[in-house]
């Protein structure tokens, strides 16, 4: 097997996988993906079997890349997906070498962490990406939401996202964007979360406007305070993805939503792990439940650790940290992390470690989804002194991280 980056010449093997295992050639995702985005934006890499004189592409993955907003810095961090094989070389095992192509070409381009959006967890879990994000999931008859007034200074309006498309497009305009202005509001004080460019937004919206995904937009005193793309299909509400400033607009949203009993029998709603919308359900049975929803993974933990922030309150002290990879031998550390106000120093040791961690564990630290302490209880984390947790709880507090995710 031959594992190399797609050239543009071999992109219609990738189109003709991608058709086979996921959207079809005719549905509007996959026009938009692979005659706008594909090749372009991103990387392909496969693996190919030489059959005579043609090399037919057997296994892939695609490498696209998002700007993260990680523990207050901006960090690219590229999101993989599209990761699929041919029917007639499953059972190969060939993941583990894809992945390993894929890994040693990101560290050697410098990224430290990779995400990913199962399909089953146990794939990746042998691989050492762990769960960083998780969803709040709703599901209940659309009947049964029932939603409480806060305040009546609140109006909804649906926008027309062609529309909106067709202005941020446009560069000779200088594009008004309600629901860019919303994002970057609500989502400042969240970690993890990809920051929208202007070219981000775009791709946004030309797969949405084609998905039939449309919008409400809340307005106090005539500003716009918070915002709901969904989508009616089969009868379900699809509530994709819900911004707003404070309690009263979501749930004037969420009213709205209610609204809909004559074009929808369910309502779905994925919303951010810390929602308390369910405090007001009179059925405990319709409260929903936290759900996985995307996993991360280190390639390059020194990279990780250099760019790590460090607060001016940081204690002063050290720990031995033990961190173990058992895909990539290059990250592989024996490291003593001396801290400081401000500052951390990474240096190689030969003591005796006081924690140890995989690849993992010390990913979903890093991303803030648990504390040091929080995995040493789950166990996930070994400590021959406790004592040194709290040192790491300080390094890597635990975050509100969310990352809301549309399209591919």
């Amino acid at each position: 097997m031959i594992y190399r980056v797609l050239s543009k010449e071999r992109m219609y093997q990738a189109e003709e996988l991608w058709n086979y295992c996921f959207e079809k050639k005719t549905e509007p995702f996959f026009r938009y993906y692979f005659e706008q985005y594909c090749g372009k934006d991103n990387m392909v890499i496969g693996g190919f079997d030489k059959v005579g004189e043609e090399e037919k592409l057997r296994t892939m993955l695609h490498v696209n890349p998002y700007m993260l907003r990680l523990r207050g810095q901006e960090m690219l961090v590229p999101y993989l997906v599209g990761i699929a094989t041919a029917p007639e070389a499953r059972g190969q095992h060939l993941l583990r070498p894809l992945l390993e192509t894929a890994f040693e070409v990101l560290r050697s381009q410098g990224f430290p962490f990779v995400t990913l959006m199962p399909i089953s967890a146990g794939i990746y879990l042998p691989y050492e990406f762990a769960y960083c994000y998780y969803r709040h999931e709703y599901k209940m008859p659309l009947a049964k939401l029932q939603i409480p007034a806060i305040g009546d200074d609140l109006s909804v309006e649906r926008l027309d996202l062609a529309s909106l498309l067709q202005a941020v497009t446009d560069e000779e305009t200088q594009p008004c964007n309600p629901l860019a202005d919303i994002y970057a509001s609500v989502t400042a004080a969240w970690n993890g979360v990809p920051q929208r460019t202007a070219f981000q937004w775009r791709k946004l919206l030309s797969v949405v406007t084609q998905e039939n995904v449309l919008c409400a937009v809340v307005y106090r005193a005539g500003k716009a305070v918070g915002y709901m793309l969904y989508s009616l299909t089969d009868g379900t509400f699809n509530l994709q993805e819900l911004l707003t400033q404070d309690a009263a607009a979501k749930n004037r949203l969420l009213q709205y939503a209610a609204g809909h009993r004559s074009e929808a029998q369910e309502f779905c709603w994925l919303a951010e792990p810390w929602d308390k919308t369910y405090l007001g359900f009179e059925d405990q049975a319709l409260t929903g439940r936290l759900q996985p929803f995307m996993m991360a993974r280190c390639l390059d933990a020194r990279l990780a650790l250099a760019k790590l922030p460090v607060a001016e309150s940081m204690s002063s002290g050290s720990v031995v940290v033990l961190l173990t990879d058992k895909m990539i031998e290059r990250n592989n550390h024996l490291l003593q992390l001396r801290t400081s106000p401000g500052k951390l120093e990474a240096v190689s040791t030969l003591e005796q470690e006081e924690v140890t961690m995989d690849m993992g564990a010390f990913t979903q630290l890093y991303f803030g989804a648990f504390s040091a302490s929080e995995l040493w209880e789950a166990g996930h984390i070994k400590c021959s002194d406790v004592r040194k947790l709290q040192l790491l709880d300080e390094l890597f507090p635990k975050c509100r991280t969310y990352n809301l995710s549309l399209i591919h």
